[in-house]
């Protein structure tokens, strides 16, 4: 799993070279041209992924692929405003201390 530490960097990288240069038919940038439509995934992401941790036997694996859609979608959100994934692991290692 230590190669998955630059993940969300890496990811963020690919979502703003889509955002700067969309290419054509880009689901992610769709998503870009539309900030209502990003902020109404990460709703519907957010209310999934509630829906799996509320049940009564957990299935790990789609509750880790309705986590992905939400961190993936709000990724995409932050991107959208300028807000880096750095931005908000320096909240988090603020708030951690």
């Amino acid at each position: 799993m230590a190669e998955d530490v630059n993940v969300l960097p890496e990811l963020e990288a690919v979502l703003r070279s889509r955002r700067d240069d969309p290419p054509p038919g880009s689901y992610t940038a769709t998503l870009f041209a539309d900030p209502e439509r990003a902020q109404r995934k990460i709703m519907e992401e957010a209310f999934e992924l509630c829906l799996e941790l509320g049940r009564a036997q957990i299935d790990r694996d789609r509750t880790a692929e309705e986590a992905a859609d939400l961190l993936f979608h709000t990724l995409v959100g932050l991107v959208g405003v300028g807000v880096s994934i750095d931005d908000v692991l320096a909240v988090l290692h603020r708030r951690r201390t």
